[in-house]
C-alpha cells in the first residue's frame, strides 16, 4: 500500500526514516518511506524512499502500538523474501510467540 498523498507527514530531523503503521498496512504518519505492503497476517514490508539506503546497513527500531505486552515485535536486517528479497525493504513481523498477528507499529531509521 503507497504512502496515501494525505497522510501525515512527520518531523523528524534526525532520523532517515520514520513512520506510524496500522495494524491494517496503512500508514498514520511518515517519512522517508515510499510504501507499507502486508503479504501475510503480522507481515509488513516498510519500503523505504531513499533507494540508496540499504537495510544491510542501516539499524533499525520498531515499537508496537497500543498492545499486550505478551505481543512482539521483529525487523530482518537482510533482505527477505517475502518483501522480494529488496535491499529497501524491511520486514516486519508482529505478534505473539509462535503465532503472526496484525498489530500497529512505529519504526524509526535513525
Amino acid at each position: 500500500m503507497a504512502v496515501p498523498p494525505g497522510s501525515a507527514k512527520v518531523t523528524a530531523p534526525y532520523a532517515q526514516a520514520a513512520a506510524v503503521v496500522n495494524a491494517n498496512g496503512s500508514v498514520n504518519r511518515s517519512k522517508g518511506i515510499e510504501a507499507v505492503t502486508k503479504p501475510a497476517a503480522g507481515h509488513y514490508c516498510v519500503e523505504l524512499e531513499d533507494k540508496d539506503l540499504d537495510i544491510r546497513k542501516l539499524v533499525p527500531t520498531a515499537t508496537l502500538q497500543y498492545i499486550s505486552f505478551e505481543y512482539d515485535v521483529r525487523i530482518s536486517m537482510w533482505p527477505h523474501p517475502s518483501c522480494g528479497t529488496r535491499t529497501d525493504a524491511f520486514l516486519v513481523i508482529t505478534g505473539k510467540p509462535g503465532v503472526y498477528e496484525d498489530a500497529s507499529f512505529s519504526i524509526v531509521v535513525p
